[in-house]
């Protein structure tokens, strides 16, 4: 009895020499006032539901509050049951651990409050050592004087890690269970409980089963201290462990993220946005993300179906742990797709796919790639005749046409070999013909179409080229379609962005943005292109988009040798593009139309999207012209043609004789993509 008195004595005045020693050296705890973990910067979607995070650390910041008493229980049972009555250690406890300590010779019995711990992980190294101990001790001490039980426990909460790269409990309910921390149960805030002691050993993802044991474990400390009933400890411990894992927080709208990190690093810096905390809230809508990511790659194995292509399913839980699955493709043609959705009043971006696989391809084929637009650049050519006063119902010559260009002479043809003769402008843009849009672009004169495709905000090149009518001009999706959304929206154009708000750490706002707009083009032009565009949904190319319940409308567009698919179109208040090929621009293969290719892939979206969001009312109705400011007076006649080739001599000029003619223009058809045998659809 003696001897282990002594022994205790001999220990007591090791630590108070020791710490007389060691006290001159020790950090400044008054600082840790104003301590700021490295903490991970959050987006928002529009609906405030986090989706994606920036980070050295996965760390999340949560106040006393946020923390339930549920977990406060599990984990002070575990880690220090006297958490609320010691002034920081527990010196018989710390006696005990350092006498097994000497007898077995070994440094394994750490005796740790959760003062010390919060003392070691801020501020010391995680050697085992006496001196470290020590050390430990006194800050600890100080930490306590400093500081309340509940500011301890939040420093320690927020500061702890839990295992693969997660720190803090708020982060570990999010990232073992999909949840907010204030939503765990007992058995959840038990296995988070289980974790500080050994995170890689008590692992629920790598050891379940040690886990488990573990988590039991804590159940049972927590009815010892009374903090549960006895009952609740046993229903507890039968349950199994179940975690919805959420690994990778980017997954579910990767191409997004992306854009949003470019944006916030280039404004912001890396450092601020990696280790700063921000709050992002973007414009995203998650609802709407799940349905793009489904709907593209439900489209691509659709494509890869008709082309017999080995398709391999692989089921993973779908987005935000919805019952719904996302299929992925183990092996695939290389096929791509990308869609992109924007609301068409605020210019907000609501859902973005970039490509089939981020991990695989983090090029973005909705803002990066350029590609041939084909038949659906032809919405710009009707705009500029509107816009100059032609109407829906004027006809136009749907005949053999050869138009004399400075490069030689330039004979476009029609996707299906034959000619109509004369049809209305509504019917010749409905159902695609090639020979009205050659003949509309060459009187409009081709660098007056350009000058109309820059008030829509297409800044690519386009050179001054007839065959431009048919689409034979590179441009993203991104901005292809945000040019689409001037019809829906009256004229007016909102810019697509990202971002609504940015707040710090601390709340602060350090940016906050607001819808930005551009007039284009009037009224009644948009109002009379929406009609049209609403043609070829009903009765033209887009005719499959007929089976939604909803009003809509668009274009198709496939390019030459079927290497480019698109379907662009709107309902009354959303836009989407979609895009469909080859990175290499290879063929999709024959008759791999933009109705066949892109537009199944814009129908299964729209048809998820507008019934969530409740986008029910119509188009706004056309204005007549005696509505109009007197700028274009109504016209006597409607029976004339209003384009005819130039062999019908002066009688094309019967119709919008005040157009701008330019002379012949220097087009190539085959350096264009046009070869005059599969003109664009």
């Amino acid at each position: 009895m003696f001897s282990r008195w002594l022994l205790a004595s001999t220990i007591v005045g090791a630590l108070v020499g020791l710490i007389f020693i060691y006290s001159v050296d020790l950090p400044q705890i008054h600082e840790l006032g104003s301590y700021r973990p490295i903490s991970t910067t959050i987006l928002y979607d529009d609906q405030g539901r986090a989706f994606g995070s920036f980070a050295l650390q996965r760390r999340m910041i949560a106040k006393y509050a946020d923390y339930p008493k549920v977990l406060y229980d599990a984990v002070l049972s575990i880690e220090d049951k006297n958490f609320e009555k010691h002034p920081g250690v527990e010196v018989w406890r710390m006696m005990v651990a350092a006498c097994h300590d000497l007898r077995s010779g070994a440094n394994s019995q750490g005796a740790s409050t959760v003062t010390m711990q919060l003392a070691r992980n801020l501020f010391l190294s995680s050697e085992r050592t006496y001196t470290r101990k020590v050390r430990e001790i006194m800050l600890a001490v100080q930490i306590e004087r400093h500081f309340t039980k509940a500011q301890i426990f939040t420093l320690y909460a927020n500061q702890i890690y839990l295992g693969h790269g997660v720190y803090g409990f708020a982060t570990g309910a999010e990232y073992y269970f999909g949840k907010s921390v204030g939503d765990l149960t007992l058995e959840e805030a038990a296995t988070l409980a289980a974790l500080p002691k050994a995170p890689n050993d008590y692992s629920p993802i790598r050891h379940p089963q040690r886990a488990l044991r573990r988590r039991n474990l804590v159940i049972e400390s927590m009815a010892a201290t009374g903090r549960i009933s006895a009952a609740e400890a046993a229903t507890a411990e039968r349950s199994p462990l179940l975690l919805q894992v959420h690994d990778n927080l980017n997954s579910l709208a990767p191409y997004f993220v992306e854009e949003v990190r470019q944006y916030l690093e280039k404004k912001y810096g890396t450092e601020q946005v990696l280790e700063a905390g921000l709050k992002v809230y973007t414009t995203l809508n998650i609802d709407l993300q799940d349905a793009a990511n489904h709907s593209v790659l439900g489209g691509l194995m659709d494509y890869e179906r008709r082309h017999e292509w080995r398709v391999h399913l692989q089921e993973t839980s779908g987005a935000r742990g919805e019952d719904s699955a996302v299929r992925h493709l183990k092996e695939d043609s290389r096929v791509q797709g990308a869609l992109v959705a924007i609301d068409s009043k605020t210019g907000e971006v609501k859902a973005m796919v970039g490509g089939r696989d981020f991990k695989q391809s983090k090029f973005n084929r909705a803002t990066q790639a350029l590609r041939q637009v084909g038949s659906s650049f032809k919405p710009y050519v009707y705009t500029a005749a509107v816009d100059q006063g032609a109407r829906p119902d004027d006809t136009v010559l749907d005949v053999p046409a050869t138009f004399m260009t400075a490069s030689g002479p330039y004979s476009p043809h029609n996707y299906d070999e034959k000619f109509e003769g004369p049809i209305t402008l509504m019917h010749a843009l409905a159902d695609s013909r090639n020979i009205p849009a050659v003949r509309l672009a060459q009187r409009l004169g081709i660098k007056t179409v350009i000058r109309y495709t820059r008030r829509f905000g297409i800044h690519e090149r386009i050179p001054p080229y007839l065959p431009i009518a048919l689409g034979a001009v590179e441009l993203n999706l991104l901005e292809h379609t945000s040019a689409y959304s001037t019809f829906p929206n009256d004229g007016v154009r909102a810019i697509p962005h990202y971002i609504v708000k940015v707040t710090d750490y601390d709340g602060r706002i350090l940016e906050q943005n607001y819808p930005a707009v551009q007039a284009v083009v009037s009224q009644r032009t948009a109002r009379v292109m929406t009609s049209m565009l609403r043609e070829a949904v009903l009765h033209g190319t887009g005719v499959a988009a007929v089976r939604l319940k909803y009003p809509v409308a668009g274009k198709t567009g496939t390019t030459n040798n079927f290497t480019d698919a698109w379907f662009v179109g709107f309902s009354p208040s959303i836009t989407c593009g979609v895009w469909v090929g080859f990175d290499e621009k290879n063929t999709l293969g024959n008759k791999e139309t933009g109705a066949r290719a892109a537009l199944p892939i814009w129908v299964d979206f729209m048809a998820t999207a507008l019934p969530r969001h409740g986008f029910h009312r119509d188009f706004f109705p056309v204005l007549e012209y005696g509505e109009l400011d007197g700028k274009f007076a109504r016209r006597e006649t409607n029976s004339s043609p209003a384009f005819q080739g130039e062999s019908a001599g002066q009688k094309a000029d019967s119709k919008l004789s005040y157009l701008v003619r330019s002379s012949p223009v220097n087009a190539n058809a085959e350096q264009s993509g046009v070869d005059g045998k599969r003109p664009p659809q």
